[in-house]
Parts: C-alpha cells; structure tokens; sequence
C-alpha cells in the first residue's frame, strides 16, 4: 500500500510561544506590552483613516487569574470581511505593506499574533472583536496534528460606533499600572485624540483622562495620505510594485500605471500621471513589470521628475503645551524644557525630532516614540549621541548623564519624552524599537537632547562642584587633625614598603612561581614588625587592598602575583554553570567573553542570592549574566566590566540599603584610590531606602563606627540620609560622636519571589535592553553549522545501521595478539614515569598500548580491510 505524503501548515506558529517571541520580537513575559502597543496603534489608526478626532479607551479588568485588556475607538467600525480575512493565516492583511510613510503602521506587529497570543500563554477564553452590531468570539487551538483550529462565534452587539477588542492574558503579564503607563505615552505624542484609562477615570493624580489639546488645523501624516515617490529607493519601489502584482495573481486588481502614479503625493492629477506613463510606452498594466522589472527605476525616476520632495513640516509638530499638559497631569511639573530640530538626511528623507524634559513634583518616567507610536524602549539605543559636553550611546543614556532622567540621586523626579518622526524608519529588531539613523540625524538628535538638558545638566556640574568643595573641606579637617597627633617614627606604610621587595622574593621562590596576594602578606607581615613598634598590628586587609595597589602604581605590577577569587560570573542558558568563572585576576585576565550570549550584567553583592536567582529564569528570559560576590567588588570584578565594550553591555547593581551597599554601587563604576582611572557607567538597581519604605520590608538597627562616606552623600535622598546618619551611641574624649546606631534593609528581606520580582521592575523602569539577537550573517553561520551537525548525526546513524561494528571489531581483535599487546605490568607504568612524571597512569596505560600496537600492526589498514570484507560479503 502505498504510503500517505502528509503536509503541515505553519500557520500553527502563531500559536508557538518560541515563534510568537521571534515575530514580536518581545519575550513571552512582555507580551501583555505587545498586546497594549498593538491595540492602541491600531486604534488610533481607525479614527484617524475615518478622519475623526480620536477618542481611545482602556480598560484592564482581572478575576479568576486573568486580565482582559480591552481598548475601543470611535472609528467606522472594523468589518466583519476584513475579519475573516484576518482570520486567513495564509495571507498577511495590512493595509500598509510595503509603503514608505510617517505612520504608525510601520511598527505595529500583525494583528494575528494578538489572537495567538492567548493560547500561547495558556488562556483558553477567546478574543472579542465588537464592531457594526456584531460581537465576534475568536479562539485559536491546534487540533492532534499540530494544525491550526479556529473557533469563531459571532452574536449581536450593542456596539455600533467603532471598534472594541479584548484580549485575555494571565494576570502577571498586565496590571492596570502598566496598561495606564502605555496610555499616557500615547497620549504625549497625540495632541489631537482623547484618552480614557477607565481603570482611573474616577480622578486623582494623575488620573486617566487625557483631554486633546490640539489648536483648530493641526495636522499630522494621516494613515490614508498618499506616500511620496522621494521616499522610495529602487528596492522600495520593486517591492511595492510587486505586492500589488501579488494581490493581483489572488484576484485584486490590476492597477494601471496612470491609476498607480496617481495614488502618490504631488502626482494625483491626471496631468502628471499621464507624462509618467509615457515615459513607459510598453507598459499599461503593473503586472507588465513582471516582465519588464528593469523598468521600475524608470518608472520611479519619472515618479520623482514630475513631483516635489516633502520638506519636514509635512512630518507635523507636537505643541510643546502639550507636552506640558499631558507632564503635569501625569507627574506634576515644576519646570520644563523643550527643543525640536528638523532636518533632510542625506538621502533626501526628513526628519524631526522633539525632546521635552521635565523636573517633576512626583517621580516621573522617561518615554519614547516613533512616528507618534509609543516604543518598547530607546530608539537610539545603539547610536552614538556626541554632544559638547556628553557622549552616550542612547538617549537615555544622554539624559541619565545630564540628571534629565529620573534615577534615586534625583529622587526619580524627572520625566521626559523623546519623539522621532521619519517616512522610513530602519529598526535592528523585529520589536521595531531600536532605529538605525545616519550620523548627520545621530548628531542633531544630540544637540536636540543637549539643548533641552541643557539646565539641568549646568545644575547638576554645579551642585557636584559644591559636594567635591564639601568633601575636600572634610578631608583637609580630617588631615590636620591627624596632624595634630602625634606621629609614630615609621608609618606601617614606611615598613611594608621597605620589606616588599624581599617578600616578593620570599613568596616566589627560586622557582619563580605566582603566589596570590595572601601568600605574600603572610611573607610582608614578619618583615614589617621588626620595623615598627612594639605591639603594633598589621593586618591582611589593609596590605592587600590598599598597601600593595600602591606600591604597584608606584613601582609597576608586580610579576606573579595575582588575587585570589572572590565572586563568580554566571552565564544565562548555562544550567549546570559548567561556563562559570571564579573572579580571580588569573582568571578574568584569561575571560574571553563569549559573542552573543549576553547584552546585560547583573551585579549581586551576596553570593547566597544565586540559587533563587538562577531557579527564577530570569538571567536567560533577559539574556543577562549574573556577578556574585560578598561585599565590595574586587579589581578582577572591576576589570571585567571595565572590558565590556561600551554601550554593548548594560552593568547593572543590586545592594543592601546601607551605607555599604550605597558605597558598593559608586565604586563598582567611579574610579577609587586602588583603582584611579577605573570609569563605567554603572546603573543602579537598588535597593534604595526609598524602595524599601515603599516596599513595606523590615528595617533593623546597626552600628557603625566610621562618618559616612563622603562620595555617597549626593545620591543619597533625604530619608536615606536621616536613616543612615542616625544617631550618637559613643563619643570621643574630645565629644564628637565615635558611634552611630542607624537603619538599614538587607536584600535577604525579600522573599525569593520579591527579589526577582524587584529585579525585573528594576530592568523595566531603567530600560534594560532586549534580547540578544546576532546579525543576520552570524545567524546563517550558526544555522549553517547546525545542519551540518544534523546531517552528520544522521549520516552516522545511517553507517551505524548498514555496517555491525561490534562484529567487525571482534574479527579486527581476533587477528591481532591482544595477550601481548594488553600485558602491562606496574614496572612497564613506572618506566614510562621516567621520561614523562607529570602522566597519570590512567593517561601512560592507552600511550603504552598504543606503543605495542605500532609495533605490531597497521590498525587503520586492518580497519579498511574489515569494512571491504564485509561489504563485499553482503553483495554476494
């Protein structure tokens, strides 16, 4: 009987959680922001093509473990055929595909993963469209072979006006928090549209209605304005053309050139339709390009002959009222500055850029969009932004150098909205976030963030000129008091250095072997005491991690030495931490971080935070490796993220909310006295005692018997100070205080889930970077190399199957002398430890086989000869 040839639709991979990841380019965890993006463009998009006001609404209802994300619009109403046709998984629907225009339509994600979407993340209740007085129940599932089975219901609705979809998730991937965030950054770059957050209409600050306040005649690109033939290079042009011949060959029309040349901006009339066609005298029809393809730059160069370039007004402008309006309601503003900088690229395509910061009465949030669009995070996230007197990767990046974005130093009272408006954005992701620009764009983005923080940053310079005048004061207090007392004849300084030379000797032998910084302590301290006075100490702490690194910038490091480790880099996808690597100076200088694994790193100053850590899954979901370490980080920890290339890798910290874990955090990035050049941009995690307070964990007295550290006090917010400051239990002869007794929080107050759940809010609000995704080279090498593997796999098994191994082995051994080849004694072992001690006699028993064998036989010959054998055995 002859067997059936069965063929699988991938429609299903809309169901795949792995592939929904890949399409949205988000993870699963972020879904709920693909469905609240998705909705919310789609919805402004409706009202706009009518050519309404829009007026969106959200609301974000849970029960029974899952959150309906509900938003409406005032729009015609979505028909029920383009319903069905949606609900064709073989085709993609847009009506914006492969046109070069200012809409939000270049970013949305297909309205098929937001029905996927559910059963992928285990909802079984359907998606709900309601539009023209039917209401539309949609839910998808794999039948036993894996195809995809669409249920669709449809009843009547009360709906009549535009459009309303919900759409069912677990309740961890939404809260009405997120959903009223998503709300109000759509709300910043819309002028022109109303927004209701029903989840907060009742009033309050910050309360969820955005009212429009866009003067009579305001304009922006509207989804159903002609796009520009300037816009378009030859590939563009191609690719649009043949969608149109490809919705031809499935029953559309075949558009003629005069109809095609008339749906662009500038060539509408009859007129100039008719001079382009003729400039193509053998072809009527788009479909005659199929053809003729070499035509379609003629057709593109007549296109933008007969019509001019649109210059950046077209793009639109967002009032800076408006900016402030939509600011003060969410955070309540107290000063704001604004900047705008429009321009042609090189390539003939304008831009337009709009930056507004804000000093805020409550903590506020940095936002950003493209093409009136909210985006998932920093646009120029990998673009180099060089102004005057900043230099980052990123916008905000930019603002956090400029105290433009809201961090604890500033007690998060910043907000802030960049917004890019373009007819051909370029993204690097499939989540349409981050935007490749050219530099002449790059630097007037720049200057458009600099002249907007521009105040803020003076501010900043200025109060770090007062803290560094406030420290040196200390410090030159602190020295003449110490020079008052009386001073000892040799300082242990004085001791340790005379004897360093003589204890390197000591520690290295005359085999001039490493020794670590302990060994040579232990060699250091006999030395020095004969030197100083009796009952003097010298301890292990203060010659390793502040005598010997200044003896080395004095006199150069030291040859052999190295420091012990302390602290373990995790890598992500590594469950066995088979890829660990102890932070020891041996070990980092020999780290050669492995490419595309991870675009984060976590710094954890307790090693017993690991194991929750890692079990959570949170390293992998954020491509992200994991430093532990107890207390403060050492010079290999500080050295490997000194490698990391800038703006490539985020560094982030998680500490104690205590004066040591304040202090962990500035030294893991500032330059310090053991290491005075180290600079890394470090963003800190917390915990903060503001975070802790909010947070509601236990606080627990200590002592301490040290002022504060004088480089903490600018990051550190009112109650932060007033916790750690405290108060006297101990004073001095003199009367000032020797003692304190303060607050702190240690991260151990979480349970395992806050933690993780801390860390993750943490990443979002800092705008931690996707997932790690190689360039498209890269990842046909690796596809390359897998399926080489799989054929090799296969290939071997098929040998394994044709050629019985076991049994040609045998008759290979049966021929050989095996009695004396496998006669080996201890004596013939210890011989061989002669000439080769460093053997194990694990390692001398196959050399010492292999030996006799030479001898004796051509084994590889005998191999081939077994396989011929066989093989012309079974041909007879």
């Amino acid at each position: 009987m002859p067997r059936t040839v069965f063929s699988t639709s991938r429609t299903a991979e809309f169901l795949d959680r792995q592939a929904l990841q890949s399409q949205t380019g988000r993870s699963h965890d972020r879904f709920g922001d693909v469905v609240i993006k998705e909705l919310l463009d789609n919805a402004l998009d409706a009202a706009e093509s009518a050519r309404v006001a829009p007026e969106i609404g959200l609301t974000v209802s849970s029960a029974d473990g899952v959150a309906r994300v509900c938003v409406s619009d005032n729009g015609p109403g979505i028909p029920a055929a383009v319903i069905e046709r949606i609900l064709d998984f073989t085709r993609n629907v847009s009506d914006k595909e492969s046109l070069r225009s200012p809409t939000r339509g270049m970013q949305g994600n297909a309205f098929k993963t937001l029905l996927g979407i559910p059963y992928a993340l285990s909802v079984t209740e359907p998606v709900v469209i309601e539009a023209r007085g039917v209401r539309h129940e949609i839910a998808l599932s794999t039948d036993p072979s894996s195809e995809l089975a669409i249920c669709h219901a449809k009843t009547s609705s009360t709906r009549t006006t535009g459009t309303a979809v919900t759409v069912p998730l677990p309740a961890d991937r939404v809260t009405a928090a997120k959903a009223a965030g998503w709300l109000r950054k759509f709300a910043l770059v819309n002028p022109h549209a109303r927004f209701v957050d029903h989840g907060q209409a009742a009033g309050g600050e910050g309360a969820g209605i955005y009212e429009p306040t866009a003067p009579e005649g305001w304009r922006k690109p509207w989804p159903t304005d002609p796009t520009s033939a300037h816009h378009y290079d030859k590939a563009a042009m191609e690719k649009l053309v043949f969608a149109h011949i490809r919705e031809h060959r499935q029953g559309g029309a075949d558009l003629t050139v005069r109809a095609f040349t008339g749906t662009f901006a500038g060539l509408s009339g009859s007129a100039k339709a008719k001079k382009v066609a003729e400039q193509l005298p053998q072809i009527t029809h788009l479909s005659g390009f199929e053809e003729k393809r070499e035509q379609v730059p003629v057709l593109l160069a007549a296109m933008k002959e007969h019509s001019k370039p649109p210059t950046p007004n077209y793009l639109g402008k967002v009032p800076r009222d408006h900016y402030i309006h939509v600011l003060d309601q969410a955070f309540g503003v107290e000063e704001l500055w604004f900047a705008r900088k429009q321009l042609i690229d090189g390539a003939g395509i304008p831009w337009s850029i709009e930056v507004t910061v804000a000093r805020t009465k409550r903590p506020g949030d940095v936002a950003f969009a493209v093409n009136y669009s909210a985006t998932f995070g920093d646009p120029l996230a990998r673009t180099r932004l060089a102004g005057d007197k900043i230099s980052e990767y990123g916008a905000l990046s930019f603002l956090d150098q400029a105290d433009a974005a809201p961090v604890p130093a500033n007690q998060s009272l910043r907000a802030a909205i960049v917004h890019l408006v373009c007819p051909v954005p370029q993204f690097t992701d499939k989540g349409k976030t981050t935007l490749v620009v050219p530099r002449e764009v790059a630097d007037a983005c720049a200057q458009t963030l600099a002249a907007a923080s521009r105040v803020l940053l003076k501010d900043k310079r200025s109060k770090q000129s007062a803290d560094r005048r406030e420290m040196r004061a200390a410090i030159r207090e602190l020295d003449a008091e110490a020079a008052t007392r009386a001073e000892p004849k040799v300082t242990l300084k004085d001791a340790v250095f005379a004897v360093i030379r003589e204890a390197i000797a000591q520690a290295r032998g005359a085999e001039e072997l490493s020794f670590s910084s302990h060994t040579l302590f232990y060699k250091i301290r006999p030395l020095a005491l004969k030197l100083l006075p009796p009952g003097s100490k010298v301890t292990a702490p203060y010659v390793e991690q502040t005598l010997l690194p200044m003896w080395e910038r004095a006199n150069g490091p030291i040859r052999g030495l190295y420091r012990e480790p302390r602290g373990t880099l995790h890598h992500p996808h590594d469950p066995d931490g088979t890829k660990d690597v102890r932070l020891g100076t041996r070990e980092v200088r020999e780290y050669q971080p492995p490419q595309w694994t991870y675009n984060k790193i976590l710094v954890i100053e307790k090693t017993g935070l690991w194991p929750p850590v890692r079990e959570s899954g949170i390293a992998d979901r954020y491509d992200m490796a994991v430093i532990t370490n107890e207390g403060y980080s050492t010079e290999a920890c500080r050295d490997l993220l000194a490698r990391m290339p800038a703006g490539e890798v985020q560094i982030f910290v998680l500490h104690d909310a205590d004066p040591a874990g304040y202090n962990i955090a500035r030294t893991l990035g500032e330059a310090t006295a053991r290491m005075p050049d180290h600079r890394i941009k470090v963003i800190d995690l917390g915990l903060s005692v503001d975070d802790a307070i909010a947070k509601g964990l236990e606080a627990e007295p200590d002592t301490r018997d040290a002022a504060l550290p004088a480089r903490i006090l600018p990051h550190l917010t009112p109650t932060a100070r007033a916790w750690f400051t405290g108060k006297p239990i101990a004073r001095k002869p003199d009367g000032k205080p020797s003692r304190w007794r303060y607050q702190r929080v240690e991260l151990n107050a979480f349970s395992s889930p806050e933690l993780i759940a801390y860390i993750e809010e943490g990443l979002a609000r800092h705008h931690a970077t996707g997932k790690v995704i190689p360039p498209d080279s890269w990842l046909s090498v690796n596809a390359e190399g897998s399926l080489r593997h799989r054929v090799a796999a296969a290939v071997g098994a098929a040998i394994d199957a044709m050629i019985p191994k076991d049994r040609i082995i045998d008759e290979i051994l049966d021929g050989l002398d095996t009695d004396q080849i496998t006669a080996i004694s201890s004596t013939d072992v210890a011989q061989l430890h002669t000439h080769r001690p460093a053997l194990s006699w694990a390692d001398a028993v196959p050399i010492l086989v292999g030996q006799r064998l030479s001898d004796r036989a051509d084994l590889p010959a005998l191999a081939r000869q077994a396989v011929t054998n066989y093989q012309a055995t079974e041909r007879q």
